[in-house]
């Protein structure tokens, strides 16, 4: 698709350059920068000159390797057979669970660990406190 001017990309194209400009963030830098990133290549794709150009050619780009990923999914069903093997796994790791009781031993062994650690941890004599109250008697 062609772009309807030089500071008015189209839809794809920006929203391309915004996906260009945050997925390079990302991998410089991580998650703030990549908002960042995708903001500005959104940006730059609606400004004249040669990078607004670029934006725009890279958006129609990213948007291009968006549809084609879009088809070969159709194609192949890889998500929905993805998805299908995320719940079977989730279904078998229940039932082990259930059978070895892993999620209770652990729990019960965290709970006696903190126990432990706690009577470590507490101190051998009463700490001498006084209170407010007993101050007031004193005096």
């Amino acid at each position: 698709m062609k772009s309807r001017g030089p500071t008015s990309p189209t839809n794809r194209e920006m929203g391309g350059a915004a996906a260009a400009g945050g997925i390079l963030g990302y991998a410089l830098a991580g998650p703030v920068v990549a908002v960042a990133a995708g903001i500005g290549g959104a940006i730059i794709a609606t400004s004249n000159g040669k990078a607004g150009g670029i934006a725009r050619a890279s958006g129609e780009t990213v948007s291009s390797g968006g549809d084609r990923i879009k088809e070969w999914n159709k194609k192949h069903q890889v998500s929905a057979k993805a998805s299908r093997a995320m719940r079977t796994t989730g279904s078998n790791l229940k039932k082990w669970d259930e059978k070895h009781r892993v999620t209770e031993k652990t729990s019960n062994a965290v709970v006696q660990g903190c126990n432990k650690l706690s009577k470590l941890l507490k101190p051998s004599e009463p700490s001498r406190v006084i209170s407010k109250n007993a101050m007031r008697n004193i005096a």
